[in-house]
């Protein structure tokens, strides 16, 4: 059954945006043929783009053999509309602008330790606000705010529903919001950096992105839709159990492998700096080298269990995937050990492409993404969201503007 009008052209319109944003140049001709719409279909969202700042007239291309006008390019602009992140860890914050490409303008790092005060949150307005005016993007262009915290945020409420890593347990976005003049979402710290690592990727359909930092977390990509299970639990890959009677978790259980793989496991040895440590265990130190030995052994355990269960790539991120590119060797060499089909882990494991601010970026990158999907409904600068994010897939969205 053919979809009512009104439906039809707010298809078409994104459909518009979304073959010159892929083609990169694109002229009347090339949307028309490959959409299979009318010229002056096309004449019309393109002018409705022009318009919006969206879309601007690119180089003229060759008239080829047939003589005539040449004929005008179209391109996207990526500086059209901005999105940003934050990312609210224990001791700093992070904040920083997006444009519609992905690319980071601006970034801003601030020492502060969480408390749950009015003080607090008015603190990451200033930052929010600071972080704008340095990169110096035009503010009727921002789209939102996206506040990465870790903890898990019920899709009903919005509200952090176990949050004992930063004792955040109850806060929303409205509690940010009250300090930040855009519209405010709360993220999923590790959920925002498998966003960003998954976001506008073509390559891969299913894999598990592992977030190494202050905190042990995941996300999940299945058929290149993010995957968020019931109660917002999959990916929680910090509290499987990997000993038994082990080490005491923040969760107040034993033997989960957060306490024995997140990023301060290995950088408490060189005075918190993670860097440190992997220049040092490149350069061969022995002290290190033990370190790294039984951090990497543990952390085998976990990747072949969820290599068994989900079967798909499996992403190192976070502070630790970062860096430990040229040392992945000798964790390929353990999970393969652990691996009943004796597979080469070269083929599903790797470590993160994105290695710089993945979270703040991917709690930008939210915003980015739906206003993508929502071009055929609005243009508006500020968009008003959810409080609680979904991969977008081919989902249409809703504004409520």
């Amino acid at each position: 059954m053919a979809g009512a009008p009104g439906s039809t052209r707010r298809r078409t319109r994104q459909a518009v945006y979304e073959f010159v944003r892929e083609r990169g140049l694109a002229t009347k001709k090339d949307i028309a043929d490959g959409l299979g719409i009318s010229l002056p279909t096309v004449g019309k969202y393109l002018s409705y783009f022009l318009e919006a700042g969206l879309l601007e007239e690119g180089a003229k291309l060759s008239s080829g053999d047939h003589g005539g006008r040449s004929p005008i390019a179209y391109t996207c602009v990526a500086d059209g509309r901005f999105a940003v992140g934050v990312d609210v860890n224990r001791d700093r914050v992070r904040c920083l602008v997006v444009n519609l490409d992905g690319r980071v303008l601006g970034t801003r790092r601030t020492r502060r330790a969480f408390e749950r005060s009015q003080d607090y949150f008015a603190f990451v307005g200033r930052e929010v606000a600071a972080t704008i005016a340095e990169t110096g993007v035009d503010r009727g262009l921002i789209l939102g705010v996206g506040v990465a915290v870790p903890g898990l945020i019920s899709e009903t409420t919005g509200q952090v529903t176990y949050g004992r890593v930063i004792d955040n347990k109850g806060i929303s976005a409205a509690d940010f919001a009250a300090h930040i003049p855009y519209e405010t979402r709360l993220v999923h710290d590790s959920e925002a950096a498998g966003f960003a690592e998954f976001w506008d990727k073509t390559t891969v359909d299913n894999a598990f992105y592992v977030s190494l930092s202050h905190s042990v977390g995941g996300s999940v990509l299945i058929k290149n839709a993010m995957y968020r299970g019931d109660g917002e639990l999959a990916g929680e890959v910090g509290h499987m159990r990997i000993h038994d009677a082990g080490l005491r978790c923040y969760c107040g259980r034993d033997g989960c492998l957060d306490p024995y793989c997140n990023s301060t496991v290995l950088s408490r040895h060189t005075d918190g700096s993670i860097e440190d440590f992997f220049t040092r265990l490149a350069a061969g130190d022995p002290a290190l080298v033990t370190v790294w030995d039984r951090y990497t052994s543990d952390l085998a355990i976990a990747v072949n269990n969820i290599r068994v269960m989900f079967g798909c790539t499996i992403i190192l991120g976070g502070d630790v995937g970062a860096h430990s590119g040229a040392q992945l060797d000798d964790l390929r060499h353990k999970v393969e050990r652990l691996d009943f089909l004796d597979t080469d882990s070269r083929t599903f494991l790797v470590s993160a492409s994105l290695r710089e601010h993945p979270i703040a970026v991917g709690a930008a990158l939210y915003l980015v993404d739906e206003f993508r999907q929502q071009l055929g409904r609005t243009l508006s600068g500020a968009l008003s969201y959810s409080q609680s994010p979904r991969w977008s897939g081919s989902v249409e969205r809703v504004a409520t503007v």
